[in-house]
């Protein structure tokens, strides 16, 4: 699995939110590691939150996505990998309004 980045981003009008950067494939493989850093991310961001930058998901399996779903962290610039997987999953619902990247000044 191609290792995963956090990185943290500053939106407007709030404090610094943790993004994490997801890797390019989410398979069974990658569940552990994608569960540990979501996590991770969590404890760093506090009340401040998670988001997931998606933006680079060339696979999503159904436990990685299941994942996803449960942290309730939203996903920033969806792949169209990402949108087909949800959309096959039944779990479109949760991609109504992608999120962008903030822009740092």
């Amino acid at each position: 699995m191609a290792a995963a980045s956090l990185s943290t981003s500053i939106e407007s009008g709030a404090g610094p939110a943790v993004c994490v950067t997801l890797p390019e494939r989410l398979d069974t493989a990658a569940a552990f590691a994608l569960k540990g850093m979501i996590e991770q991310a969590k404890e760093q961001g506090g009340a401040n939150g998670v988001s997931l930058d998606s933006s680079g998901v060339a696979y999503v399996g159904g436990l990685c996505l299941q994942i996803l779903v449960a942290s309730g962290c939203p996903l920033v610039s969806p792949s169209e990998q990402v949108k087909e997987a949800y959309s096959l999953f039944g779990t479109g619902e949760f991609l109504s309004e992608p999120l962008t990247l903030p822009v740092e000044q």
